[in-house]
């Protein structure tokens, strides 16, 4: 292999595991702090299209990016009324999102567009070139260049980081996440602090759909996540819940699916080629499944106080009339 194939493998690689690396730490907040969304497929999906339909309307892919976020959190705030402060099953509301996503974007799209395929041409954010660095041979082209959002991943893997473990609110969202009866006999609120991890989950997960749409081929395509966000999950086990782990999970994601596209024209069945990524994720969970530690809450509902009130006043209602009935 050349050393020009080398590089543009390398650049490919990591293309395409931004898209994977946000949905994958929008995973880890919200599963440090106890609640399991896996609705990631369907929050990417509507913001990749919200933030190209934003874009095509006011030609600004800033303001794209913005509302693709924006509904990102929009989409987590559903996560956090039916699953923290209504106790629904989370997987259950998470495959309701998977679905209401692809469902509510190609409605849309035909009546915006009408077109159930392709969008036109909109405005995408241009590649940021690196000073000093886009001169180094070789290392140039693999750090400079590159759009927006895979520098902003880059950043946001560091500050989660920082957060999770060099600050207070890191330390309460992860304890909450292990033993939430724990942080509520400190006077902390626990359903605030899920709802704020989720939040900030959906927001990483809309940006994760609008990288794809306005980062990468600047026009939006039914299905074009192409189950980016079951990976993402899966990334989020692999890299065992830590931002950094996730991200280099995410990269091994990610160089399969940059192979899976340089292999294209090499005469090996597409079918194989398209079950390239899945077979890896599937082989990194079983070699990894062992020593996986989720997060001790995670997934277990917090019983909203509303919830466990009403008992107890029936309960003593009963007590007082049975009480009355032994007088008597």
């Amino acid at each position: 292999m050349s050393v020009s194939t080398i590089t543009d493998f390398l650049c490919s690689m990591i293309r395409t595991a931004t898209p994977i690396a946000l949905g994958t730490l929008a995973c880890t907040f919200s599963e440090r702090a106890g609640v399991i969304n896996i609705g990631i497929e369907g929050i990417m999906i509507i913001s990749a299209f919200t933030g190209a339909a934003t874009s095509f309307i006011t030609k600004n892919p800033w303001l794209g990016a913005l509302a693709g976020m924006t509904v990102g959190v929009l989409m987590s705030a559903l996560i956090v009324i039916l699953s923290i402060y209504c106790n629904g099953d989370q997987v259950v509301v998470g495959i309701g999102l998977n679905l209401l996503g692809p469902g509510f974007s190609y409605l849309v799209m035909t009546k915006l567009w009408r077109n159930r395929g392709t969008s036109p041409w909109v405005p995408g954010l241009k590649g940021i070139e690196i000073p000093v660095i886009k001169d180094i041979p070789i290392l140039g082209p693999i750090l400079s260049g590159h759009n927006p959002f895979i520098y902003i991943c880059i950043g946001i893997v560091v500050a989660m980081h920082y957060v999770l473990y060099h600050t207070s609110y890191g330390l309460r969202i992860r304890s909450v996440g292990e033993n939430p009866n724990a942080v509520a006999t400190v006077g902390l609120n626990v359903y605030k602090l899920r709802s704020s991890a989720v939040l900030i989950g959906g927001a990483l997960a809309g940006l994760a759909g609008v990288s794809l749409s306005l980062g990468s081929v600047n026009v939006f395509t039914n299905g074009m996540t192409a189950n980016k966000g079951f990976l993402a999950y899966a990334a989020n086990r692999f890299g065992q819940w830590s931002p950094a782990g996730s991200y280099l999970a995410s990269i091994l994601f990610g160089s399969m699916e940059a192979l899976r596209i340089r292999m294209q024209s090499s005469g090996i069945p597409p079918q194989f080629l398209q079950m390239l990524p899945y077979i890896t994720t599937l082989l990194a969970l079983t070699i990894t499944g062992k020593k996986l530690r989720a997060p001790a809450a995670d997934g277990v509902p917090y019983p909203h106080p509303i919830s466990v009130a009403k008992p107890k006043k029936i309960k003593e209602k009963k007590n007082k009339k049975a009480d009355k009935n032994a007088i008597d």
